[in-house]
This record gives C-alpha cells, sequence and structure tokens, in this order.
C-alpha cells in the first residue's frame, strides 16, 4: 500500500474527521445541508460523549504520525486546526462543559426542534419520512437529558438559575400551544397543499414531543431548579477558573487570565 505524502495525509484526515463529526452531530449537518442523517438526534448520552471522544483520539494519534515540518502552510493551517479542535474536545469533555450548558434557553433541548424545523426540507416522502423519524427520537433524547440534569445537579453544575428559569418560561409556551400550532408543524417545510404530512407531523408533536418537553419541564421544576446556582457567570460553576480559562481558549484561542480579556 502506497503511503500518502503528509500534505495529502492531513487532507484525507480532515476529510475523514468532518464526515465523522457530522454523523456524530446530524442536526449540525442538517443546518449545513447535509440531509443524510435528517432521521436522528444528536447522542447526549455517556455513549454519544464516548464515540465523539474516540474520534477526537483517533484524530490526535493520526496527526501525530504525520511530519508537520513536512507540510505546506495551508496543511500545516489545517493540521493545526484538527489538533486544537480535539485537544479543546477532549479537555471540555474532562471538565464536562456539557453538564454546565445543558439548560440554554437558546440551545437548549427545548429550542433544537422549533428552530431546526427551518433547515430540514420535508417536501419529498423520503423527506417526510426523515422528519417523522427525527420527531419520534426525541423522546429518547429528552430522557438522556433528564439523567444528565441529574448527573449536573450532584455535581453542582448546574446552569444559572436565571437561565433555568427563562428555559422553563420557554417551554411552558411551547406547550400551551395546541399541536397543530406548533413551531414544528407551522414551520415544517413540506411540499405544498401537503396537509397529510402536516397533520401527521402535527401528530408526532402530540404524541412525542410535547410529552417529552413536559417531562423535561416537571424536572427542571423540581430539585434541579434548586440546585441552580445564583450567580450567572461561568466562574460561580465548581473549578469555574478552569472553565473559564477553557472558555477563552476555545473562542480565541489564546491561553489568557480572565482579568486580561476583560482589560483587553
Amino acid at each position: 500500500m502506497t503511503q500518502l505524502d503528509p500534505a495529502a495525509a492531513v487532507d484525507a484526515l480532515a476529510d475523514r474527521y468532518w464526515e465523522a463529526y457530522l454523523e456524530q452531530n446530524p442536526t449540525t449537518a442538517t443546518v449545513y445541508g447535509d440531509d443524510r442523517w435528517d432521521d436522528r438526534l444528536d447522542d447526549p448520552s455517556p455513549a454519544g460523549r464516548a464515540a465523539a471522544r474516540a474520534l477526537r483520539n483517533a484524530t490526535l494519534a493520526e496527526l501525530a504520525a504525520i511530519p508537520v515540518d513536512r507540510l505546506p502552510v495551508e496543511e500545516r493551517i489545517t493540521h493545526d486546526m484538527l489538533r486544537v479542535v480535539s485537544e479543546l474536545g477532549n479537555e471540555a469533555d474532562d471538565l464536562r462543559m456539557d453538564l454546565v450548558g445543558l439548560v440554554d434557553q437558546i440551545y437548549g433541548p427545548q429550542a433544537l426542534l422549533p428552530q431546526g424545523i427551518q433547515f430540514q426540507a420535508a417536501d419529498t416522502p423520503d423527506r417526510l419520512e426523515k422528519l417523522l423519524s427525527r420527531l419520534a427520537a426525541f423522546g429518547p433524547f429528552i430522557d438522556a437529558h433528564l439523567d444528565l440534569l441529574d448527573e449536573a445537579r450532584a455535581t453542582g453544575m448546574t446552569a444559572p438559575r436565571i437561565v433555568a428559569e427563562r428555559t422553563i418560561s420557554q417551554a411552558e409556551r411551547l406547550l400551551a400551544a395546541p399541536a397543530d400550532q406548533s413551531p414544528i408543524v407551522t414551520g415544517a417545510r413540506l411540499a405544498g397543499g401537503d396537509e397529510a404530512g402536516r397533520a401527521r407531523v402535527a401528530a408526532a408533536v402530540r404524541d412525542v414531543v410535547d410529552p417529552a418537553l413536559a417531562r423535561y419541564v416537571e424536572a427542571l421544576r423540581g430539585p434541579y431548579l434548586a440546585a441552580t446556582r445564583d450567580e450567572p457567570g461561568l466562574w460561580s460553576a465548581p473549578e469555574g477558573v478552569a472553565r473559564y480559562r477553557m472558555a477563552i481558549r476555545t473562542w480565541t484561542s489564546l491561553d489568557l487570565d480572565p482579568a486580561d480579556v476583560h482589560q483587553i
């Protein structure tokens, strides 16, 4: 078997990483216009986290075997980006940033389908079936979140109270609407005049999505809300300084002290 030259090896690795990343993050793939996994939702469970970590570790191992000094500028940048993304992903996993960001009024599970529906076409029979499969997956998706809520509460890595309260309010407004008026139904990109398809989407919202969302609200209103943090800053979470510095590296790629960032 002929070995790829270093530049070709980096390019091939980047392609494989991106392909695997999209498969592990099907809702992101949908937003980017890749509909191959439109029937799935992301996996927030320990198994999903383990699969994501395995991808990052495999990527880092392959990167280590590629001689950086023999790479052209573009491939050196790609090599560095893959390394940084994988290392930061592992650090975020070690710090369990998924627990800290689990409840969110913008990116939380209650907002996923109402926001995501605008990106998912359901204008053919096959695409409609994919959407219905994705809606059916919302029950297990929420149940995985309920397990994580318990873990967050037990470890003190909860959301700030103001965020939890806004998330609850947002979810309750979604639940207050009749199923056929849900943004998932009214925003569904169905074929023109497909009222039968719209009725099937409404039924999925009524029978699967809303009951799952109600379970989520009930869990948030219970012991989780009582355990939320009074201060909204990330610094107030356990090991908050380490998490704050990791967030700075994620957004800026710089290892700066928080005080220096605020000064800038």
